[in-house]
């Protein structure tokens, strides 16, 4: 009959019959377990057997490696079997290929015996059972070095180590070509969306800024001239002497376009560095202000403080004040005109009729249209209708407004 350590280590053959019978001991307290016996074996097994209750579990020391003795003695372990429920346990995670649980009701490994030493010894062997080989699956006992070794994993053995790094495929010709051509693009994209940013919001802030120091010299410039003598009729104005070229030498207000709106005019109409830089520009031949003839301008729409950006809200008999070092002119507007860009007879001291004189002092303003295009030109037409010496300061329609305010602080009129 095989002891109670044999059945624990698997040191015992299979029953021949998986066949289980309940053994009810009135005599013990009716304490339960599997037999491979049937009928009246298993009662005269159980009436020979000691009763199995469930007590403490307790780790006994196993015998030395130095011991004589071919099997250790089952009786020096006063351990009993696992319960029932434990051993249900075992079955079910074998069956289901899971590692079985630690035993707590076997004998400890000792951490001084080497998996080598003793290989004849009846406990080595046991334990060589269960432990399987290196790698193998659950062990028994709660100490030694394979069981620390197996406790990180479980009792699952080796594990598949993480995937390197895969390898990529080549992109092919095809692949490649489309994948280069697409960066391309997305870098193009990027380099418009900056020039768009650059065209329409830093120019601007750049001209505004290189307008107003220029308003501010031309108008510390007037402080320390001399005006020219007054004619003897005070009804006629001053004609504004000429300058040199890329020279200022005027500041145009456009109530209409805003309180704060004041431009200042050059003599030219390059784009650098007037029309990007210094605001308005005279055509070159044209009329000086307060001149008979046809004082002509021309102006950005769009971008580079776009100065003539709302030329299209001109309404008739808006006022349009020119100030230079010698007074105020003002220009009243009456109508305008959609030409092309080569139509320059609009320039004539008499639009559209370049072979006349004429006799009125006209003011033209020319500008792109429509705007973000240069495909046609918007051309405003106003008239002299007053003139104010700059010692009688500026008429009415700018004196209190935001514009004249800054520029009169740095030495206007």
């Amino acid at each position: 009959m095989a002891s109670a350590y044999d059945k624990v280590q698997g040191n015992v053959p299979p029953a021949p019959d998986r066949q289980a019978v309940w053994i009810r001991s009135n005599r013990h307290g009716g304490a339960v377990v599997n037999s491979p016996y049937s009928g009246d074996e298993a009662d005269a097994e159980a009436s020979s057997r000691p009763t199995i209750r469930p007590a403490q579990r307790r780790h006994v020391t196993p015998p030395s490696d130095d011991s004589t003795s071919s099997r250790p003695d089952p009786a020096s372990y006063s351990q009993p079997l696992p319960s029932r429920r434990e051993l249900r346990q075992r079955e079910a995670a074998a069956a289901t290929g899971a590692p079985t649980a630690v035993y707590s009701d076997a004998p400890p490994i000792r951490q001084d015996s080497a998996v080598g030493s003793a290989a004849g010894h009846p406990y080595n062997r046991g334990h060589e059972h269960n432990s399987g080989h290196e790698h193998g699956g659950g062990h028994l006992g709660a100490g030694g070095d394979i069981g620390r070794a197996h406790a990180g994993d479980g009792g699952r053995g080796d594990r598949p180590r993480g995937r390197g790094p895969v390898e990529r495929e080549p992109l092919g010709p095809v692949r490649g070509t489309i994948r280069t051509f697409g960066e391309l693009c997305i870098t193009a994209g990027l380099v418009l969306i900056l020039f768009v940013v650059w065209q329409l919001w830093w120019t601007d802030l750049a001209a505004n800024r290189d307008n107003e120091v220029l308003a501010d010299e031309l108008a510390q410039d007037w402080q320390n001239q001399d005006p020219n003598e007054l004619p003897e009729d005070p009804d006629e104005p001053v004609v504004a002497d000429p300058v040199g070229k890329n020279e200022a030498f005027g500041i145009f207000y456009i109530p209409r376009f805003g309180g704060d709106y004041y431009r200042t005019v050059a003599e030219g109409v390059d784009l650098e560095p007037v029309l990007n830089r210094m605001g308005l520009g005279r055509y070159p031949n044209s009329a000086m202000p307060g001149d008979v003839g046809n004082f002509s301008i021309a102006g950005h729409r769009v971008t580079y403080g776009k100065p003539l950006n709302q030329i299209a809200e001109l309404r008739p008999g808006d006022e349009i004040v020119v100030q230079t070092k010698d007074g105020f002119y003002t220009y009243t507007f009456r109508n305008f005109d959609i030409i092309l860009p080569d139509a320059i007879e609009v320039l004539a001291p008499v639009p559209d009729m370049p072979d006349s004189k004429g006799k009125d002092r006209i003011l033209t303003m020319t500008a792109c249209n429509p705007m973000f295009s240069a495909r046609e030109r918007y051309v405003a037409y106003a008239e002299l209708t007053d003139w104010t010496p700059a010692n009688e300061g500026a008429p009415g329609s700018i004196k209190d407004s935001e514009a004249y305010k800054k520029v009169s602080k740095k030495g206007g009129a």
